[in-house]
């Protein structure tokens, strides 16, 4: 058999363009959003807020429309494939910020207003630690 064409754009790193949502901790200490997590979670927010549960492993980000009127948020950096927030401080604080980029099936909290990354359940991983 011959090649056969991957021709599936849009697709990016394994999952096809339409994709569940997903969210990635970046080990360059950013989160990445997906472009269905975006539309799901992010619609019309421009900013999250971070909150740590260290019983249950949990980060809870609660998206808002204006980061400048949180003081405590983060912007949410947007384009047509995802977006991404930034809390380095924040990750770093929690000695959360993985060796490689690990993915993760984000769900809202029971009240909805927390979007829940369970850590203890990955669902993925992309690319390798430094130094392999």
């Amino acid at each position: 058999m011959g090649f056969e064409k991957f021709d599936e754009t849009g697709s990016g790193r394994g999952r096809p363009a339409g994709a569940d949502p997903m969210v990635s901790l970046r080990k360059s200490g950013s989160i990445g959003i997906n472009a269905a997590a975006l539309s799901t979670y992010f619609e019309d927010e421009d900013g999250a807020i971070m909150y740590y549960n260290g019983d249950d492993e949990q980060i809870g980000i609660e998206p808002v429309d204006d980061p400048d009127d949180q003081e405590a948020a983060y912007t949410v950096s947007k384009t047509e494939a995802g977006g991404t927030i930034a809390p380095r401080a924040f990750l770093e604080k929690y000695e959360l910020i993985p060796d490689v980029t690990t993915q993760y099936d984000p769900d809202w909290d029971s009240d909805q207003t927390l979007l829940v990354i369970d850590l203890e359940d990955p669902i993925g991983t992309y690319g390798s630690a430094d130094g392999e």
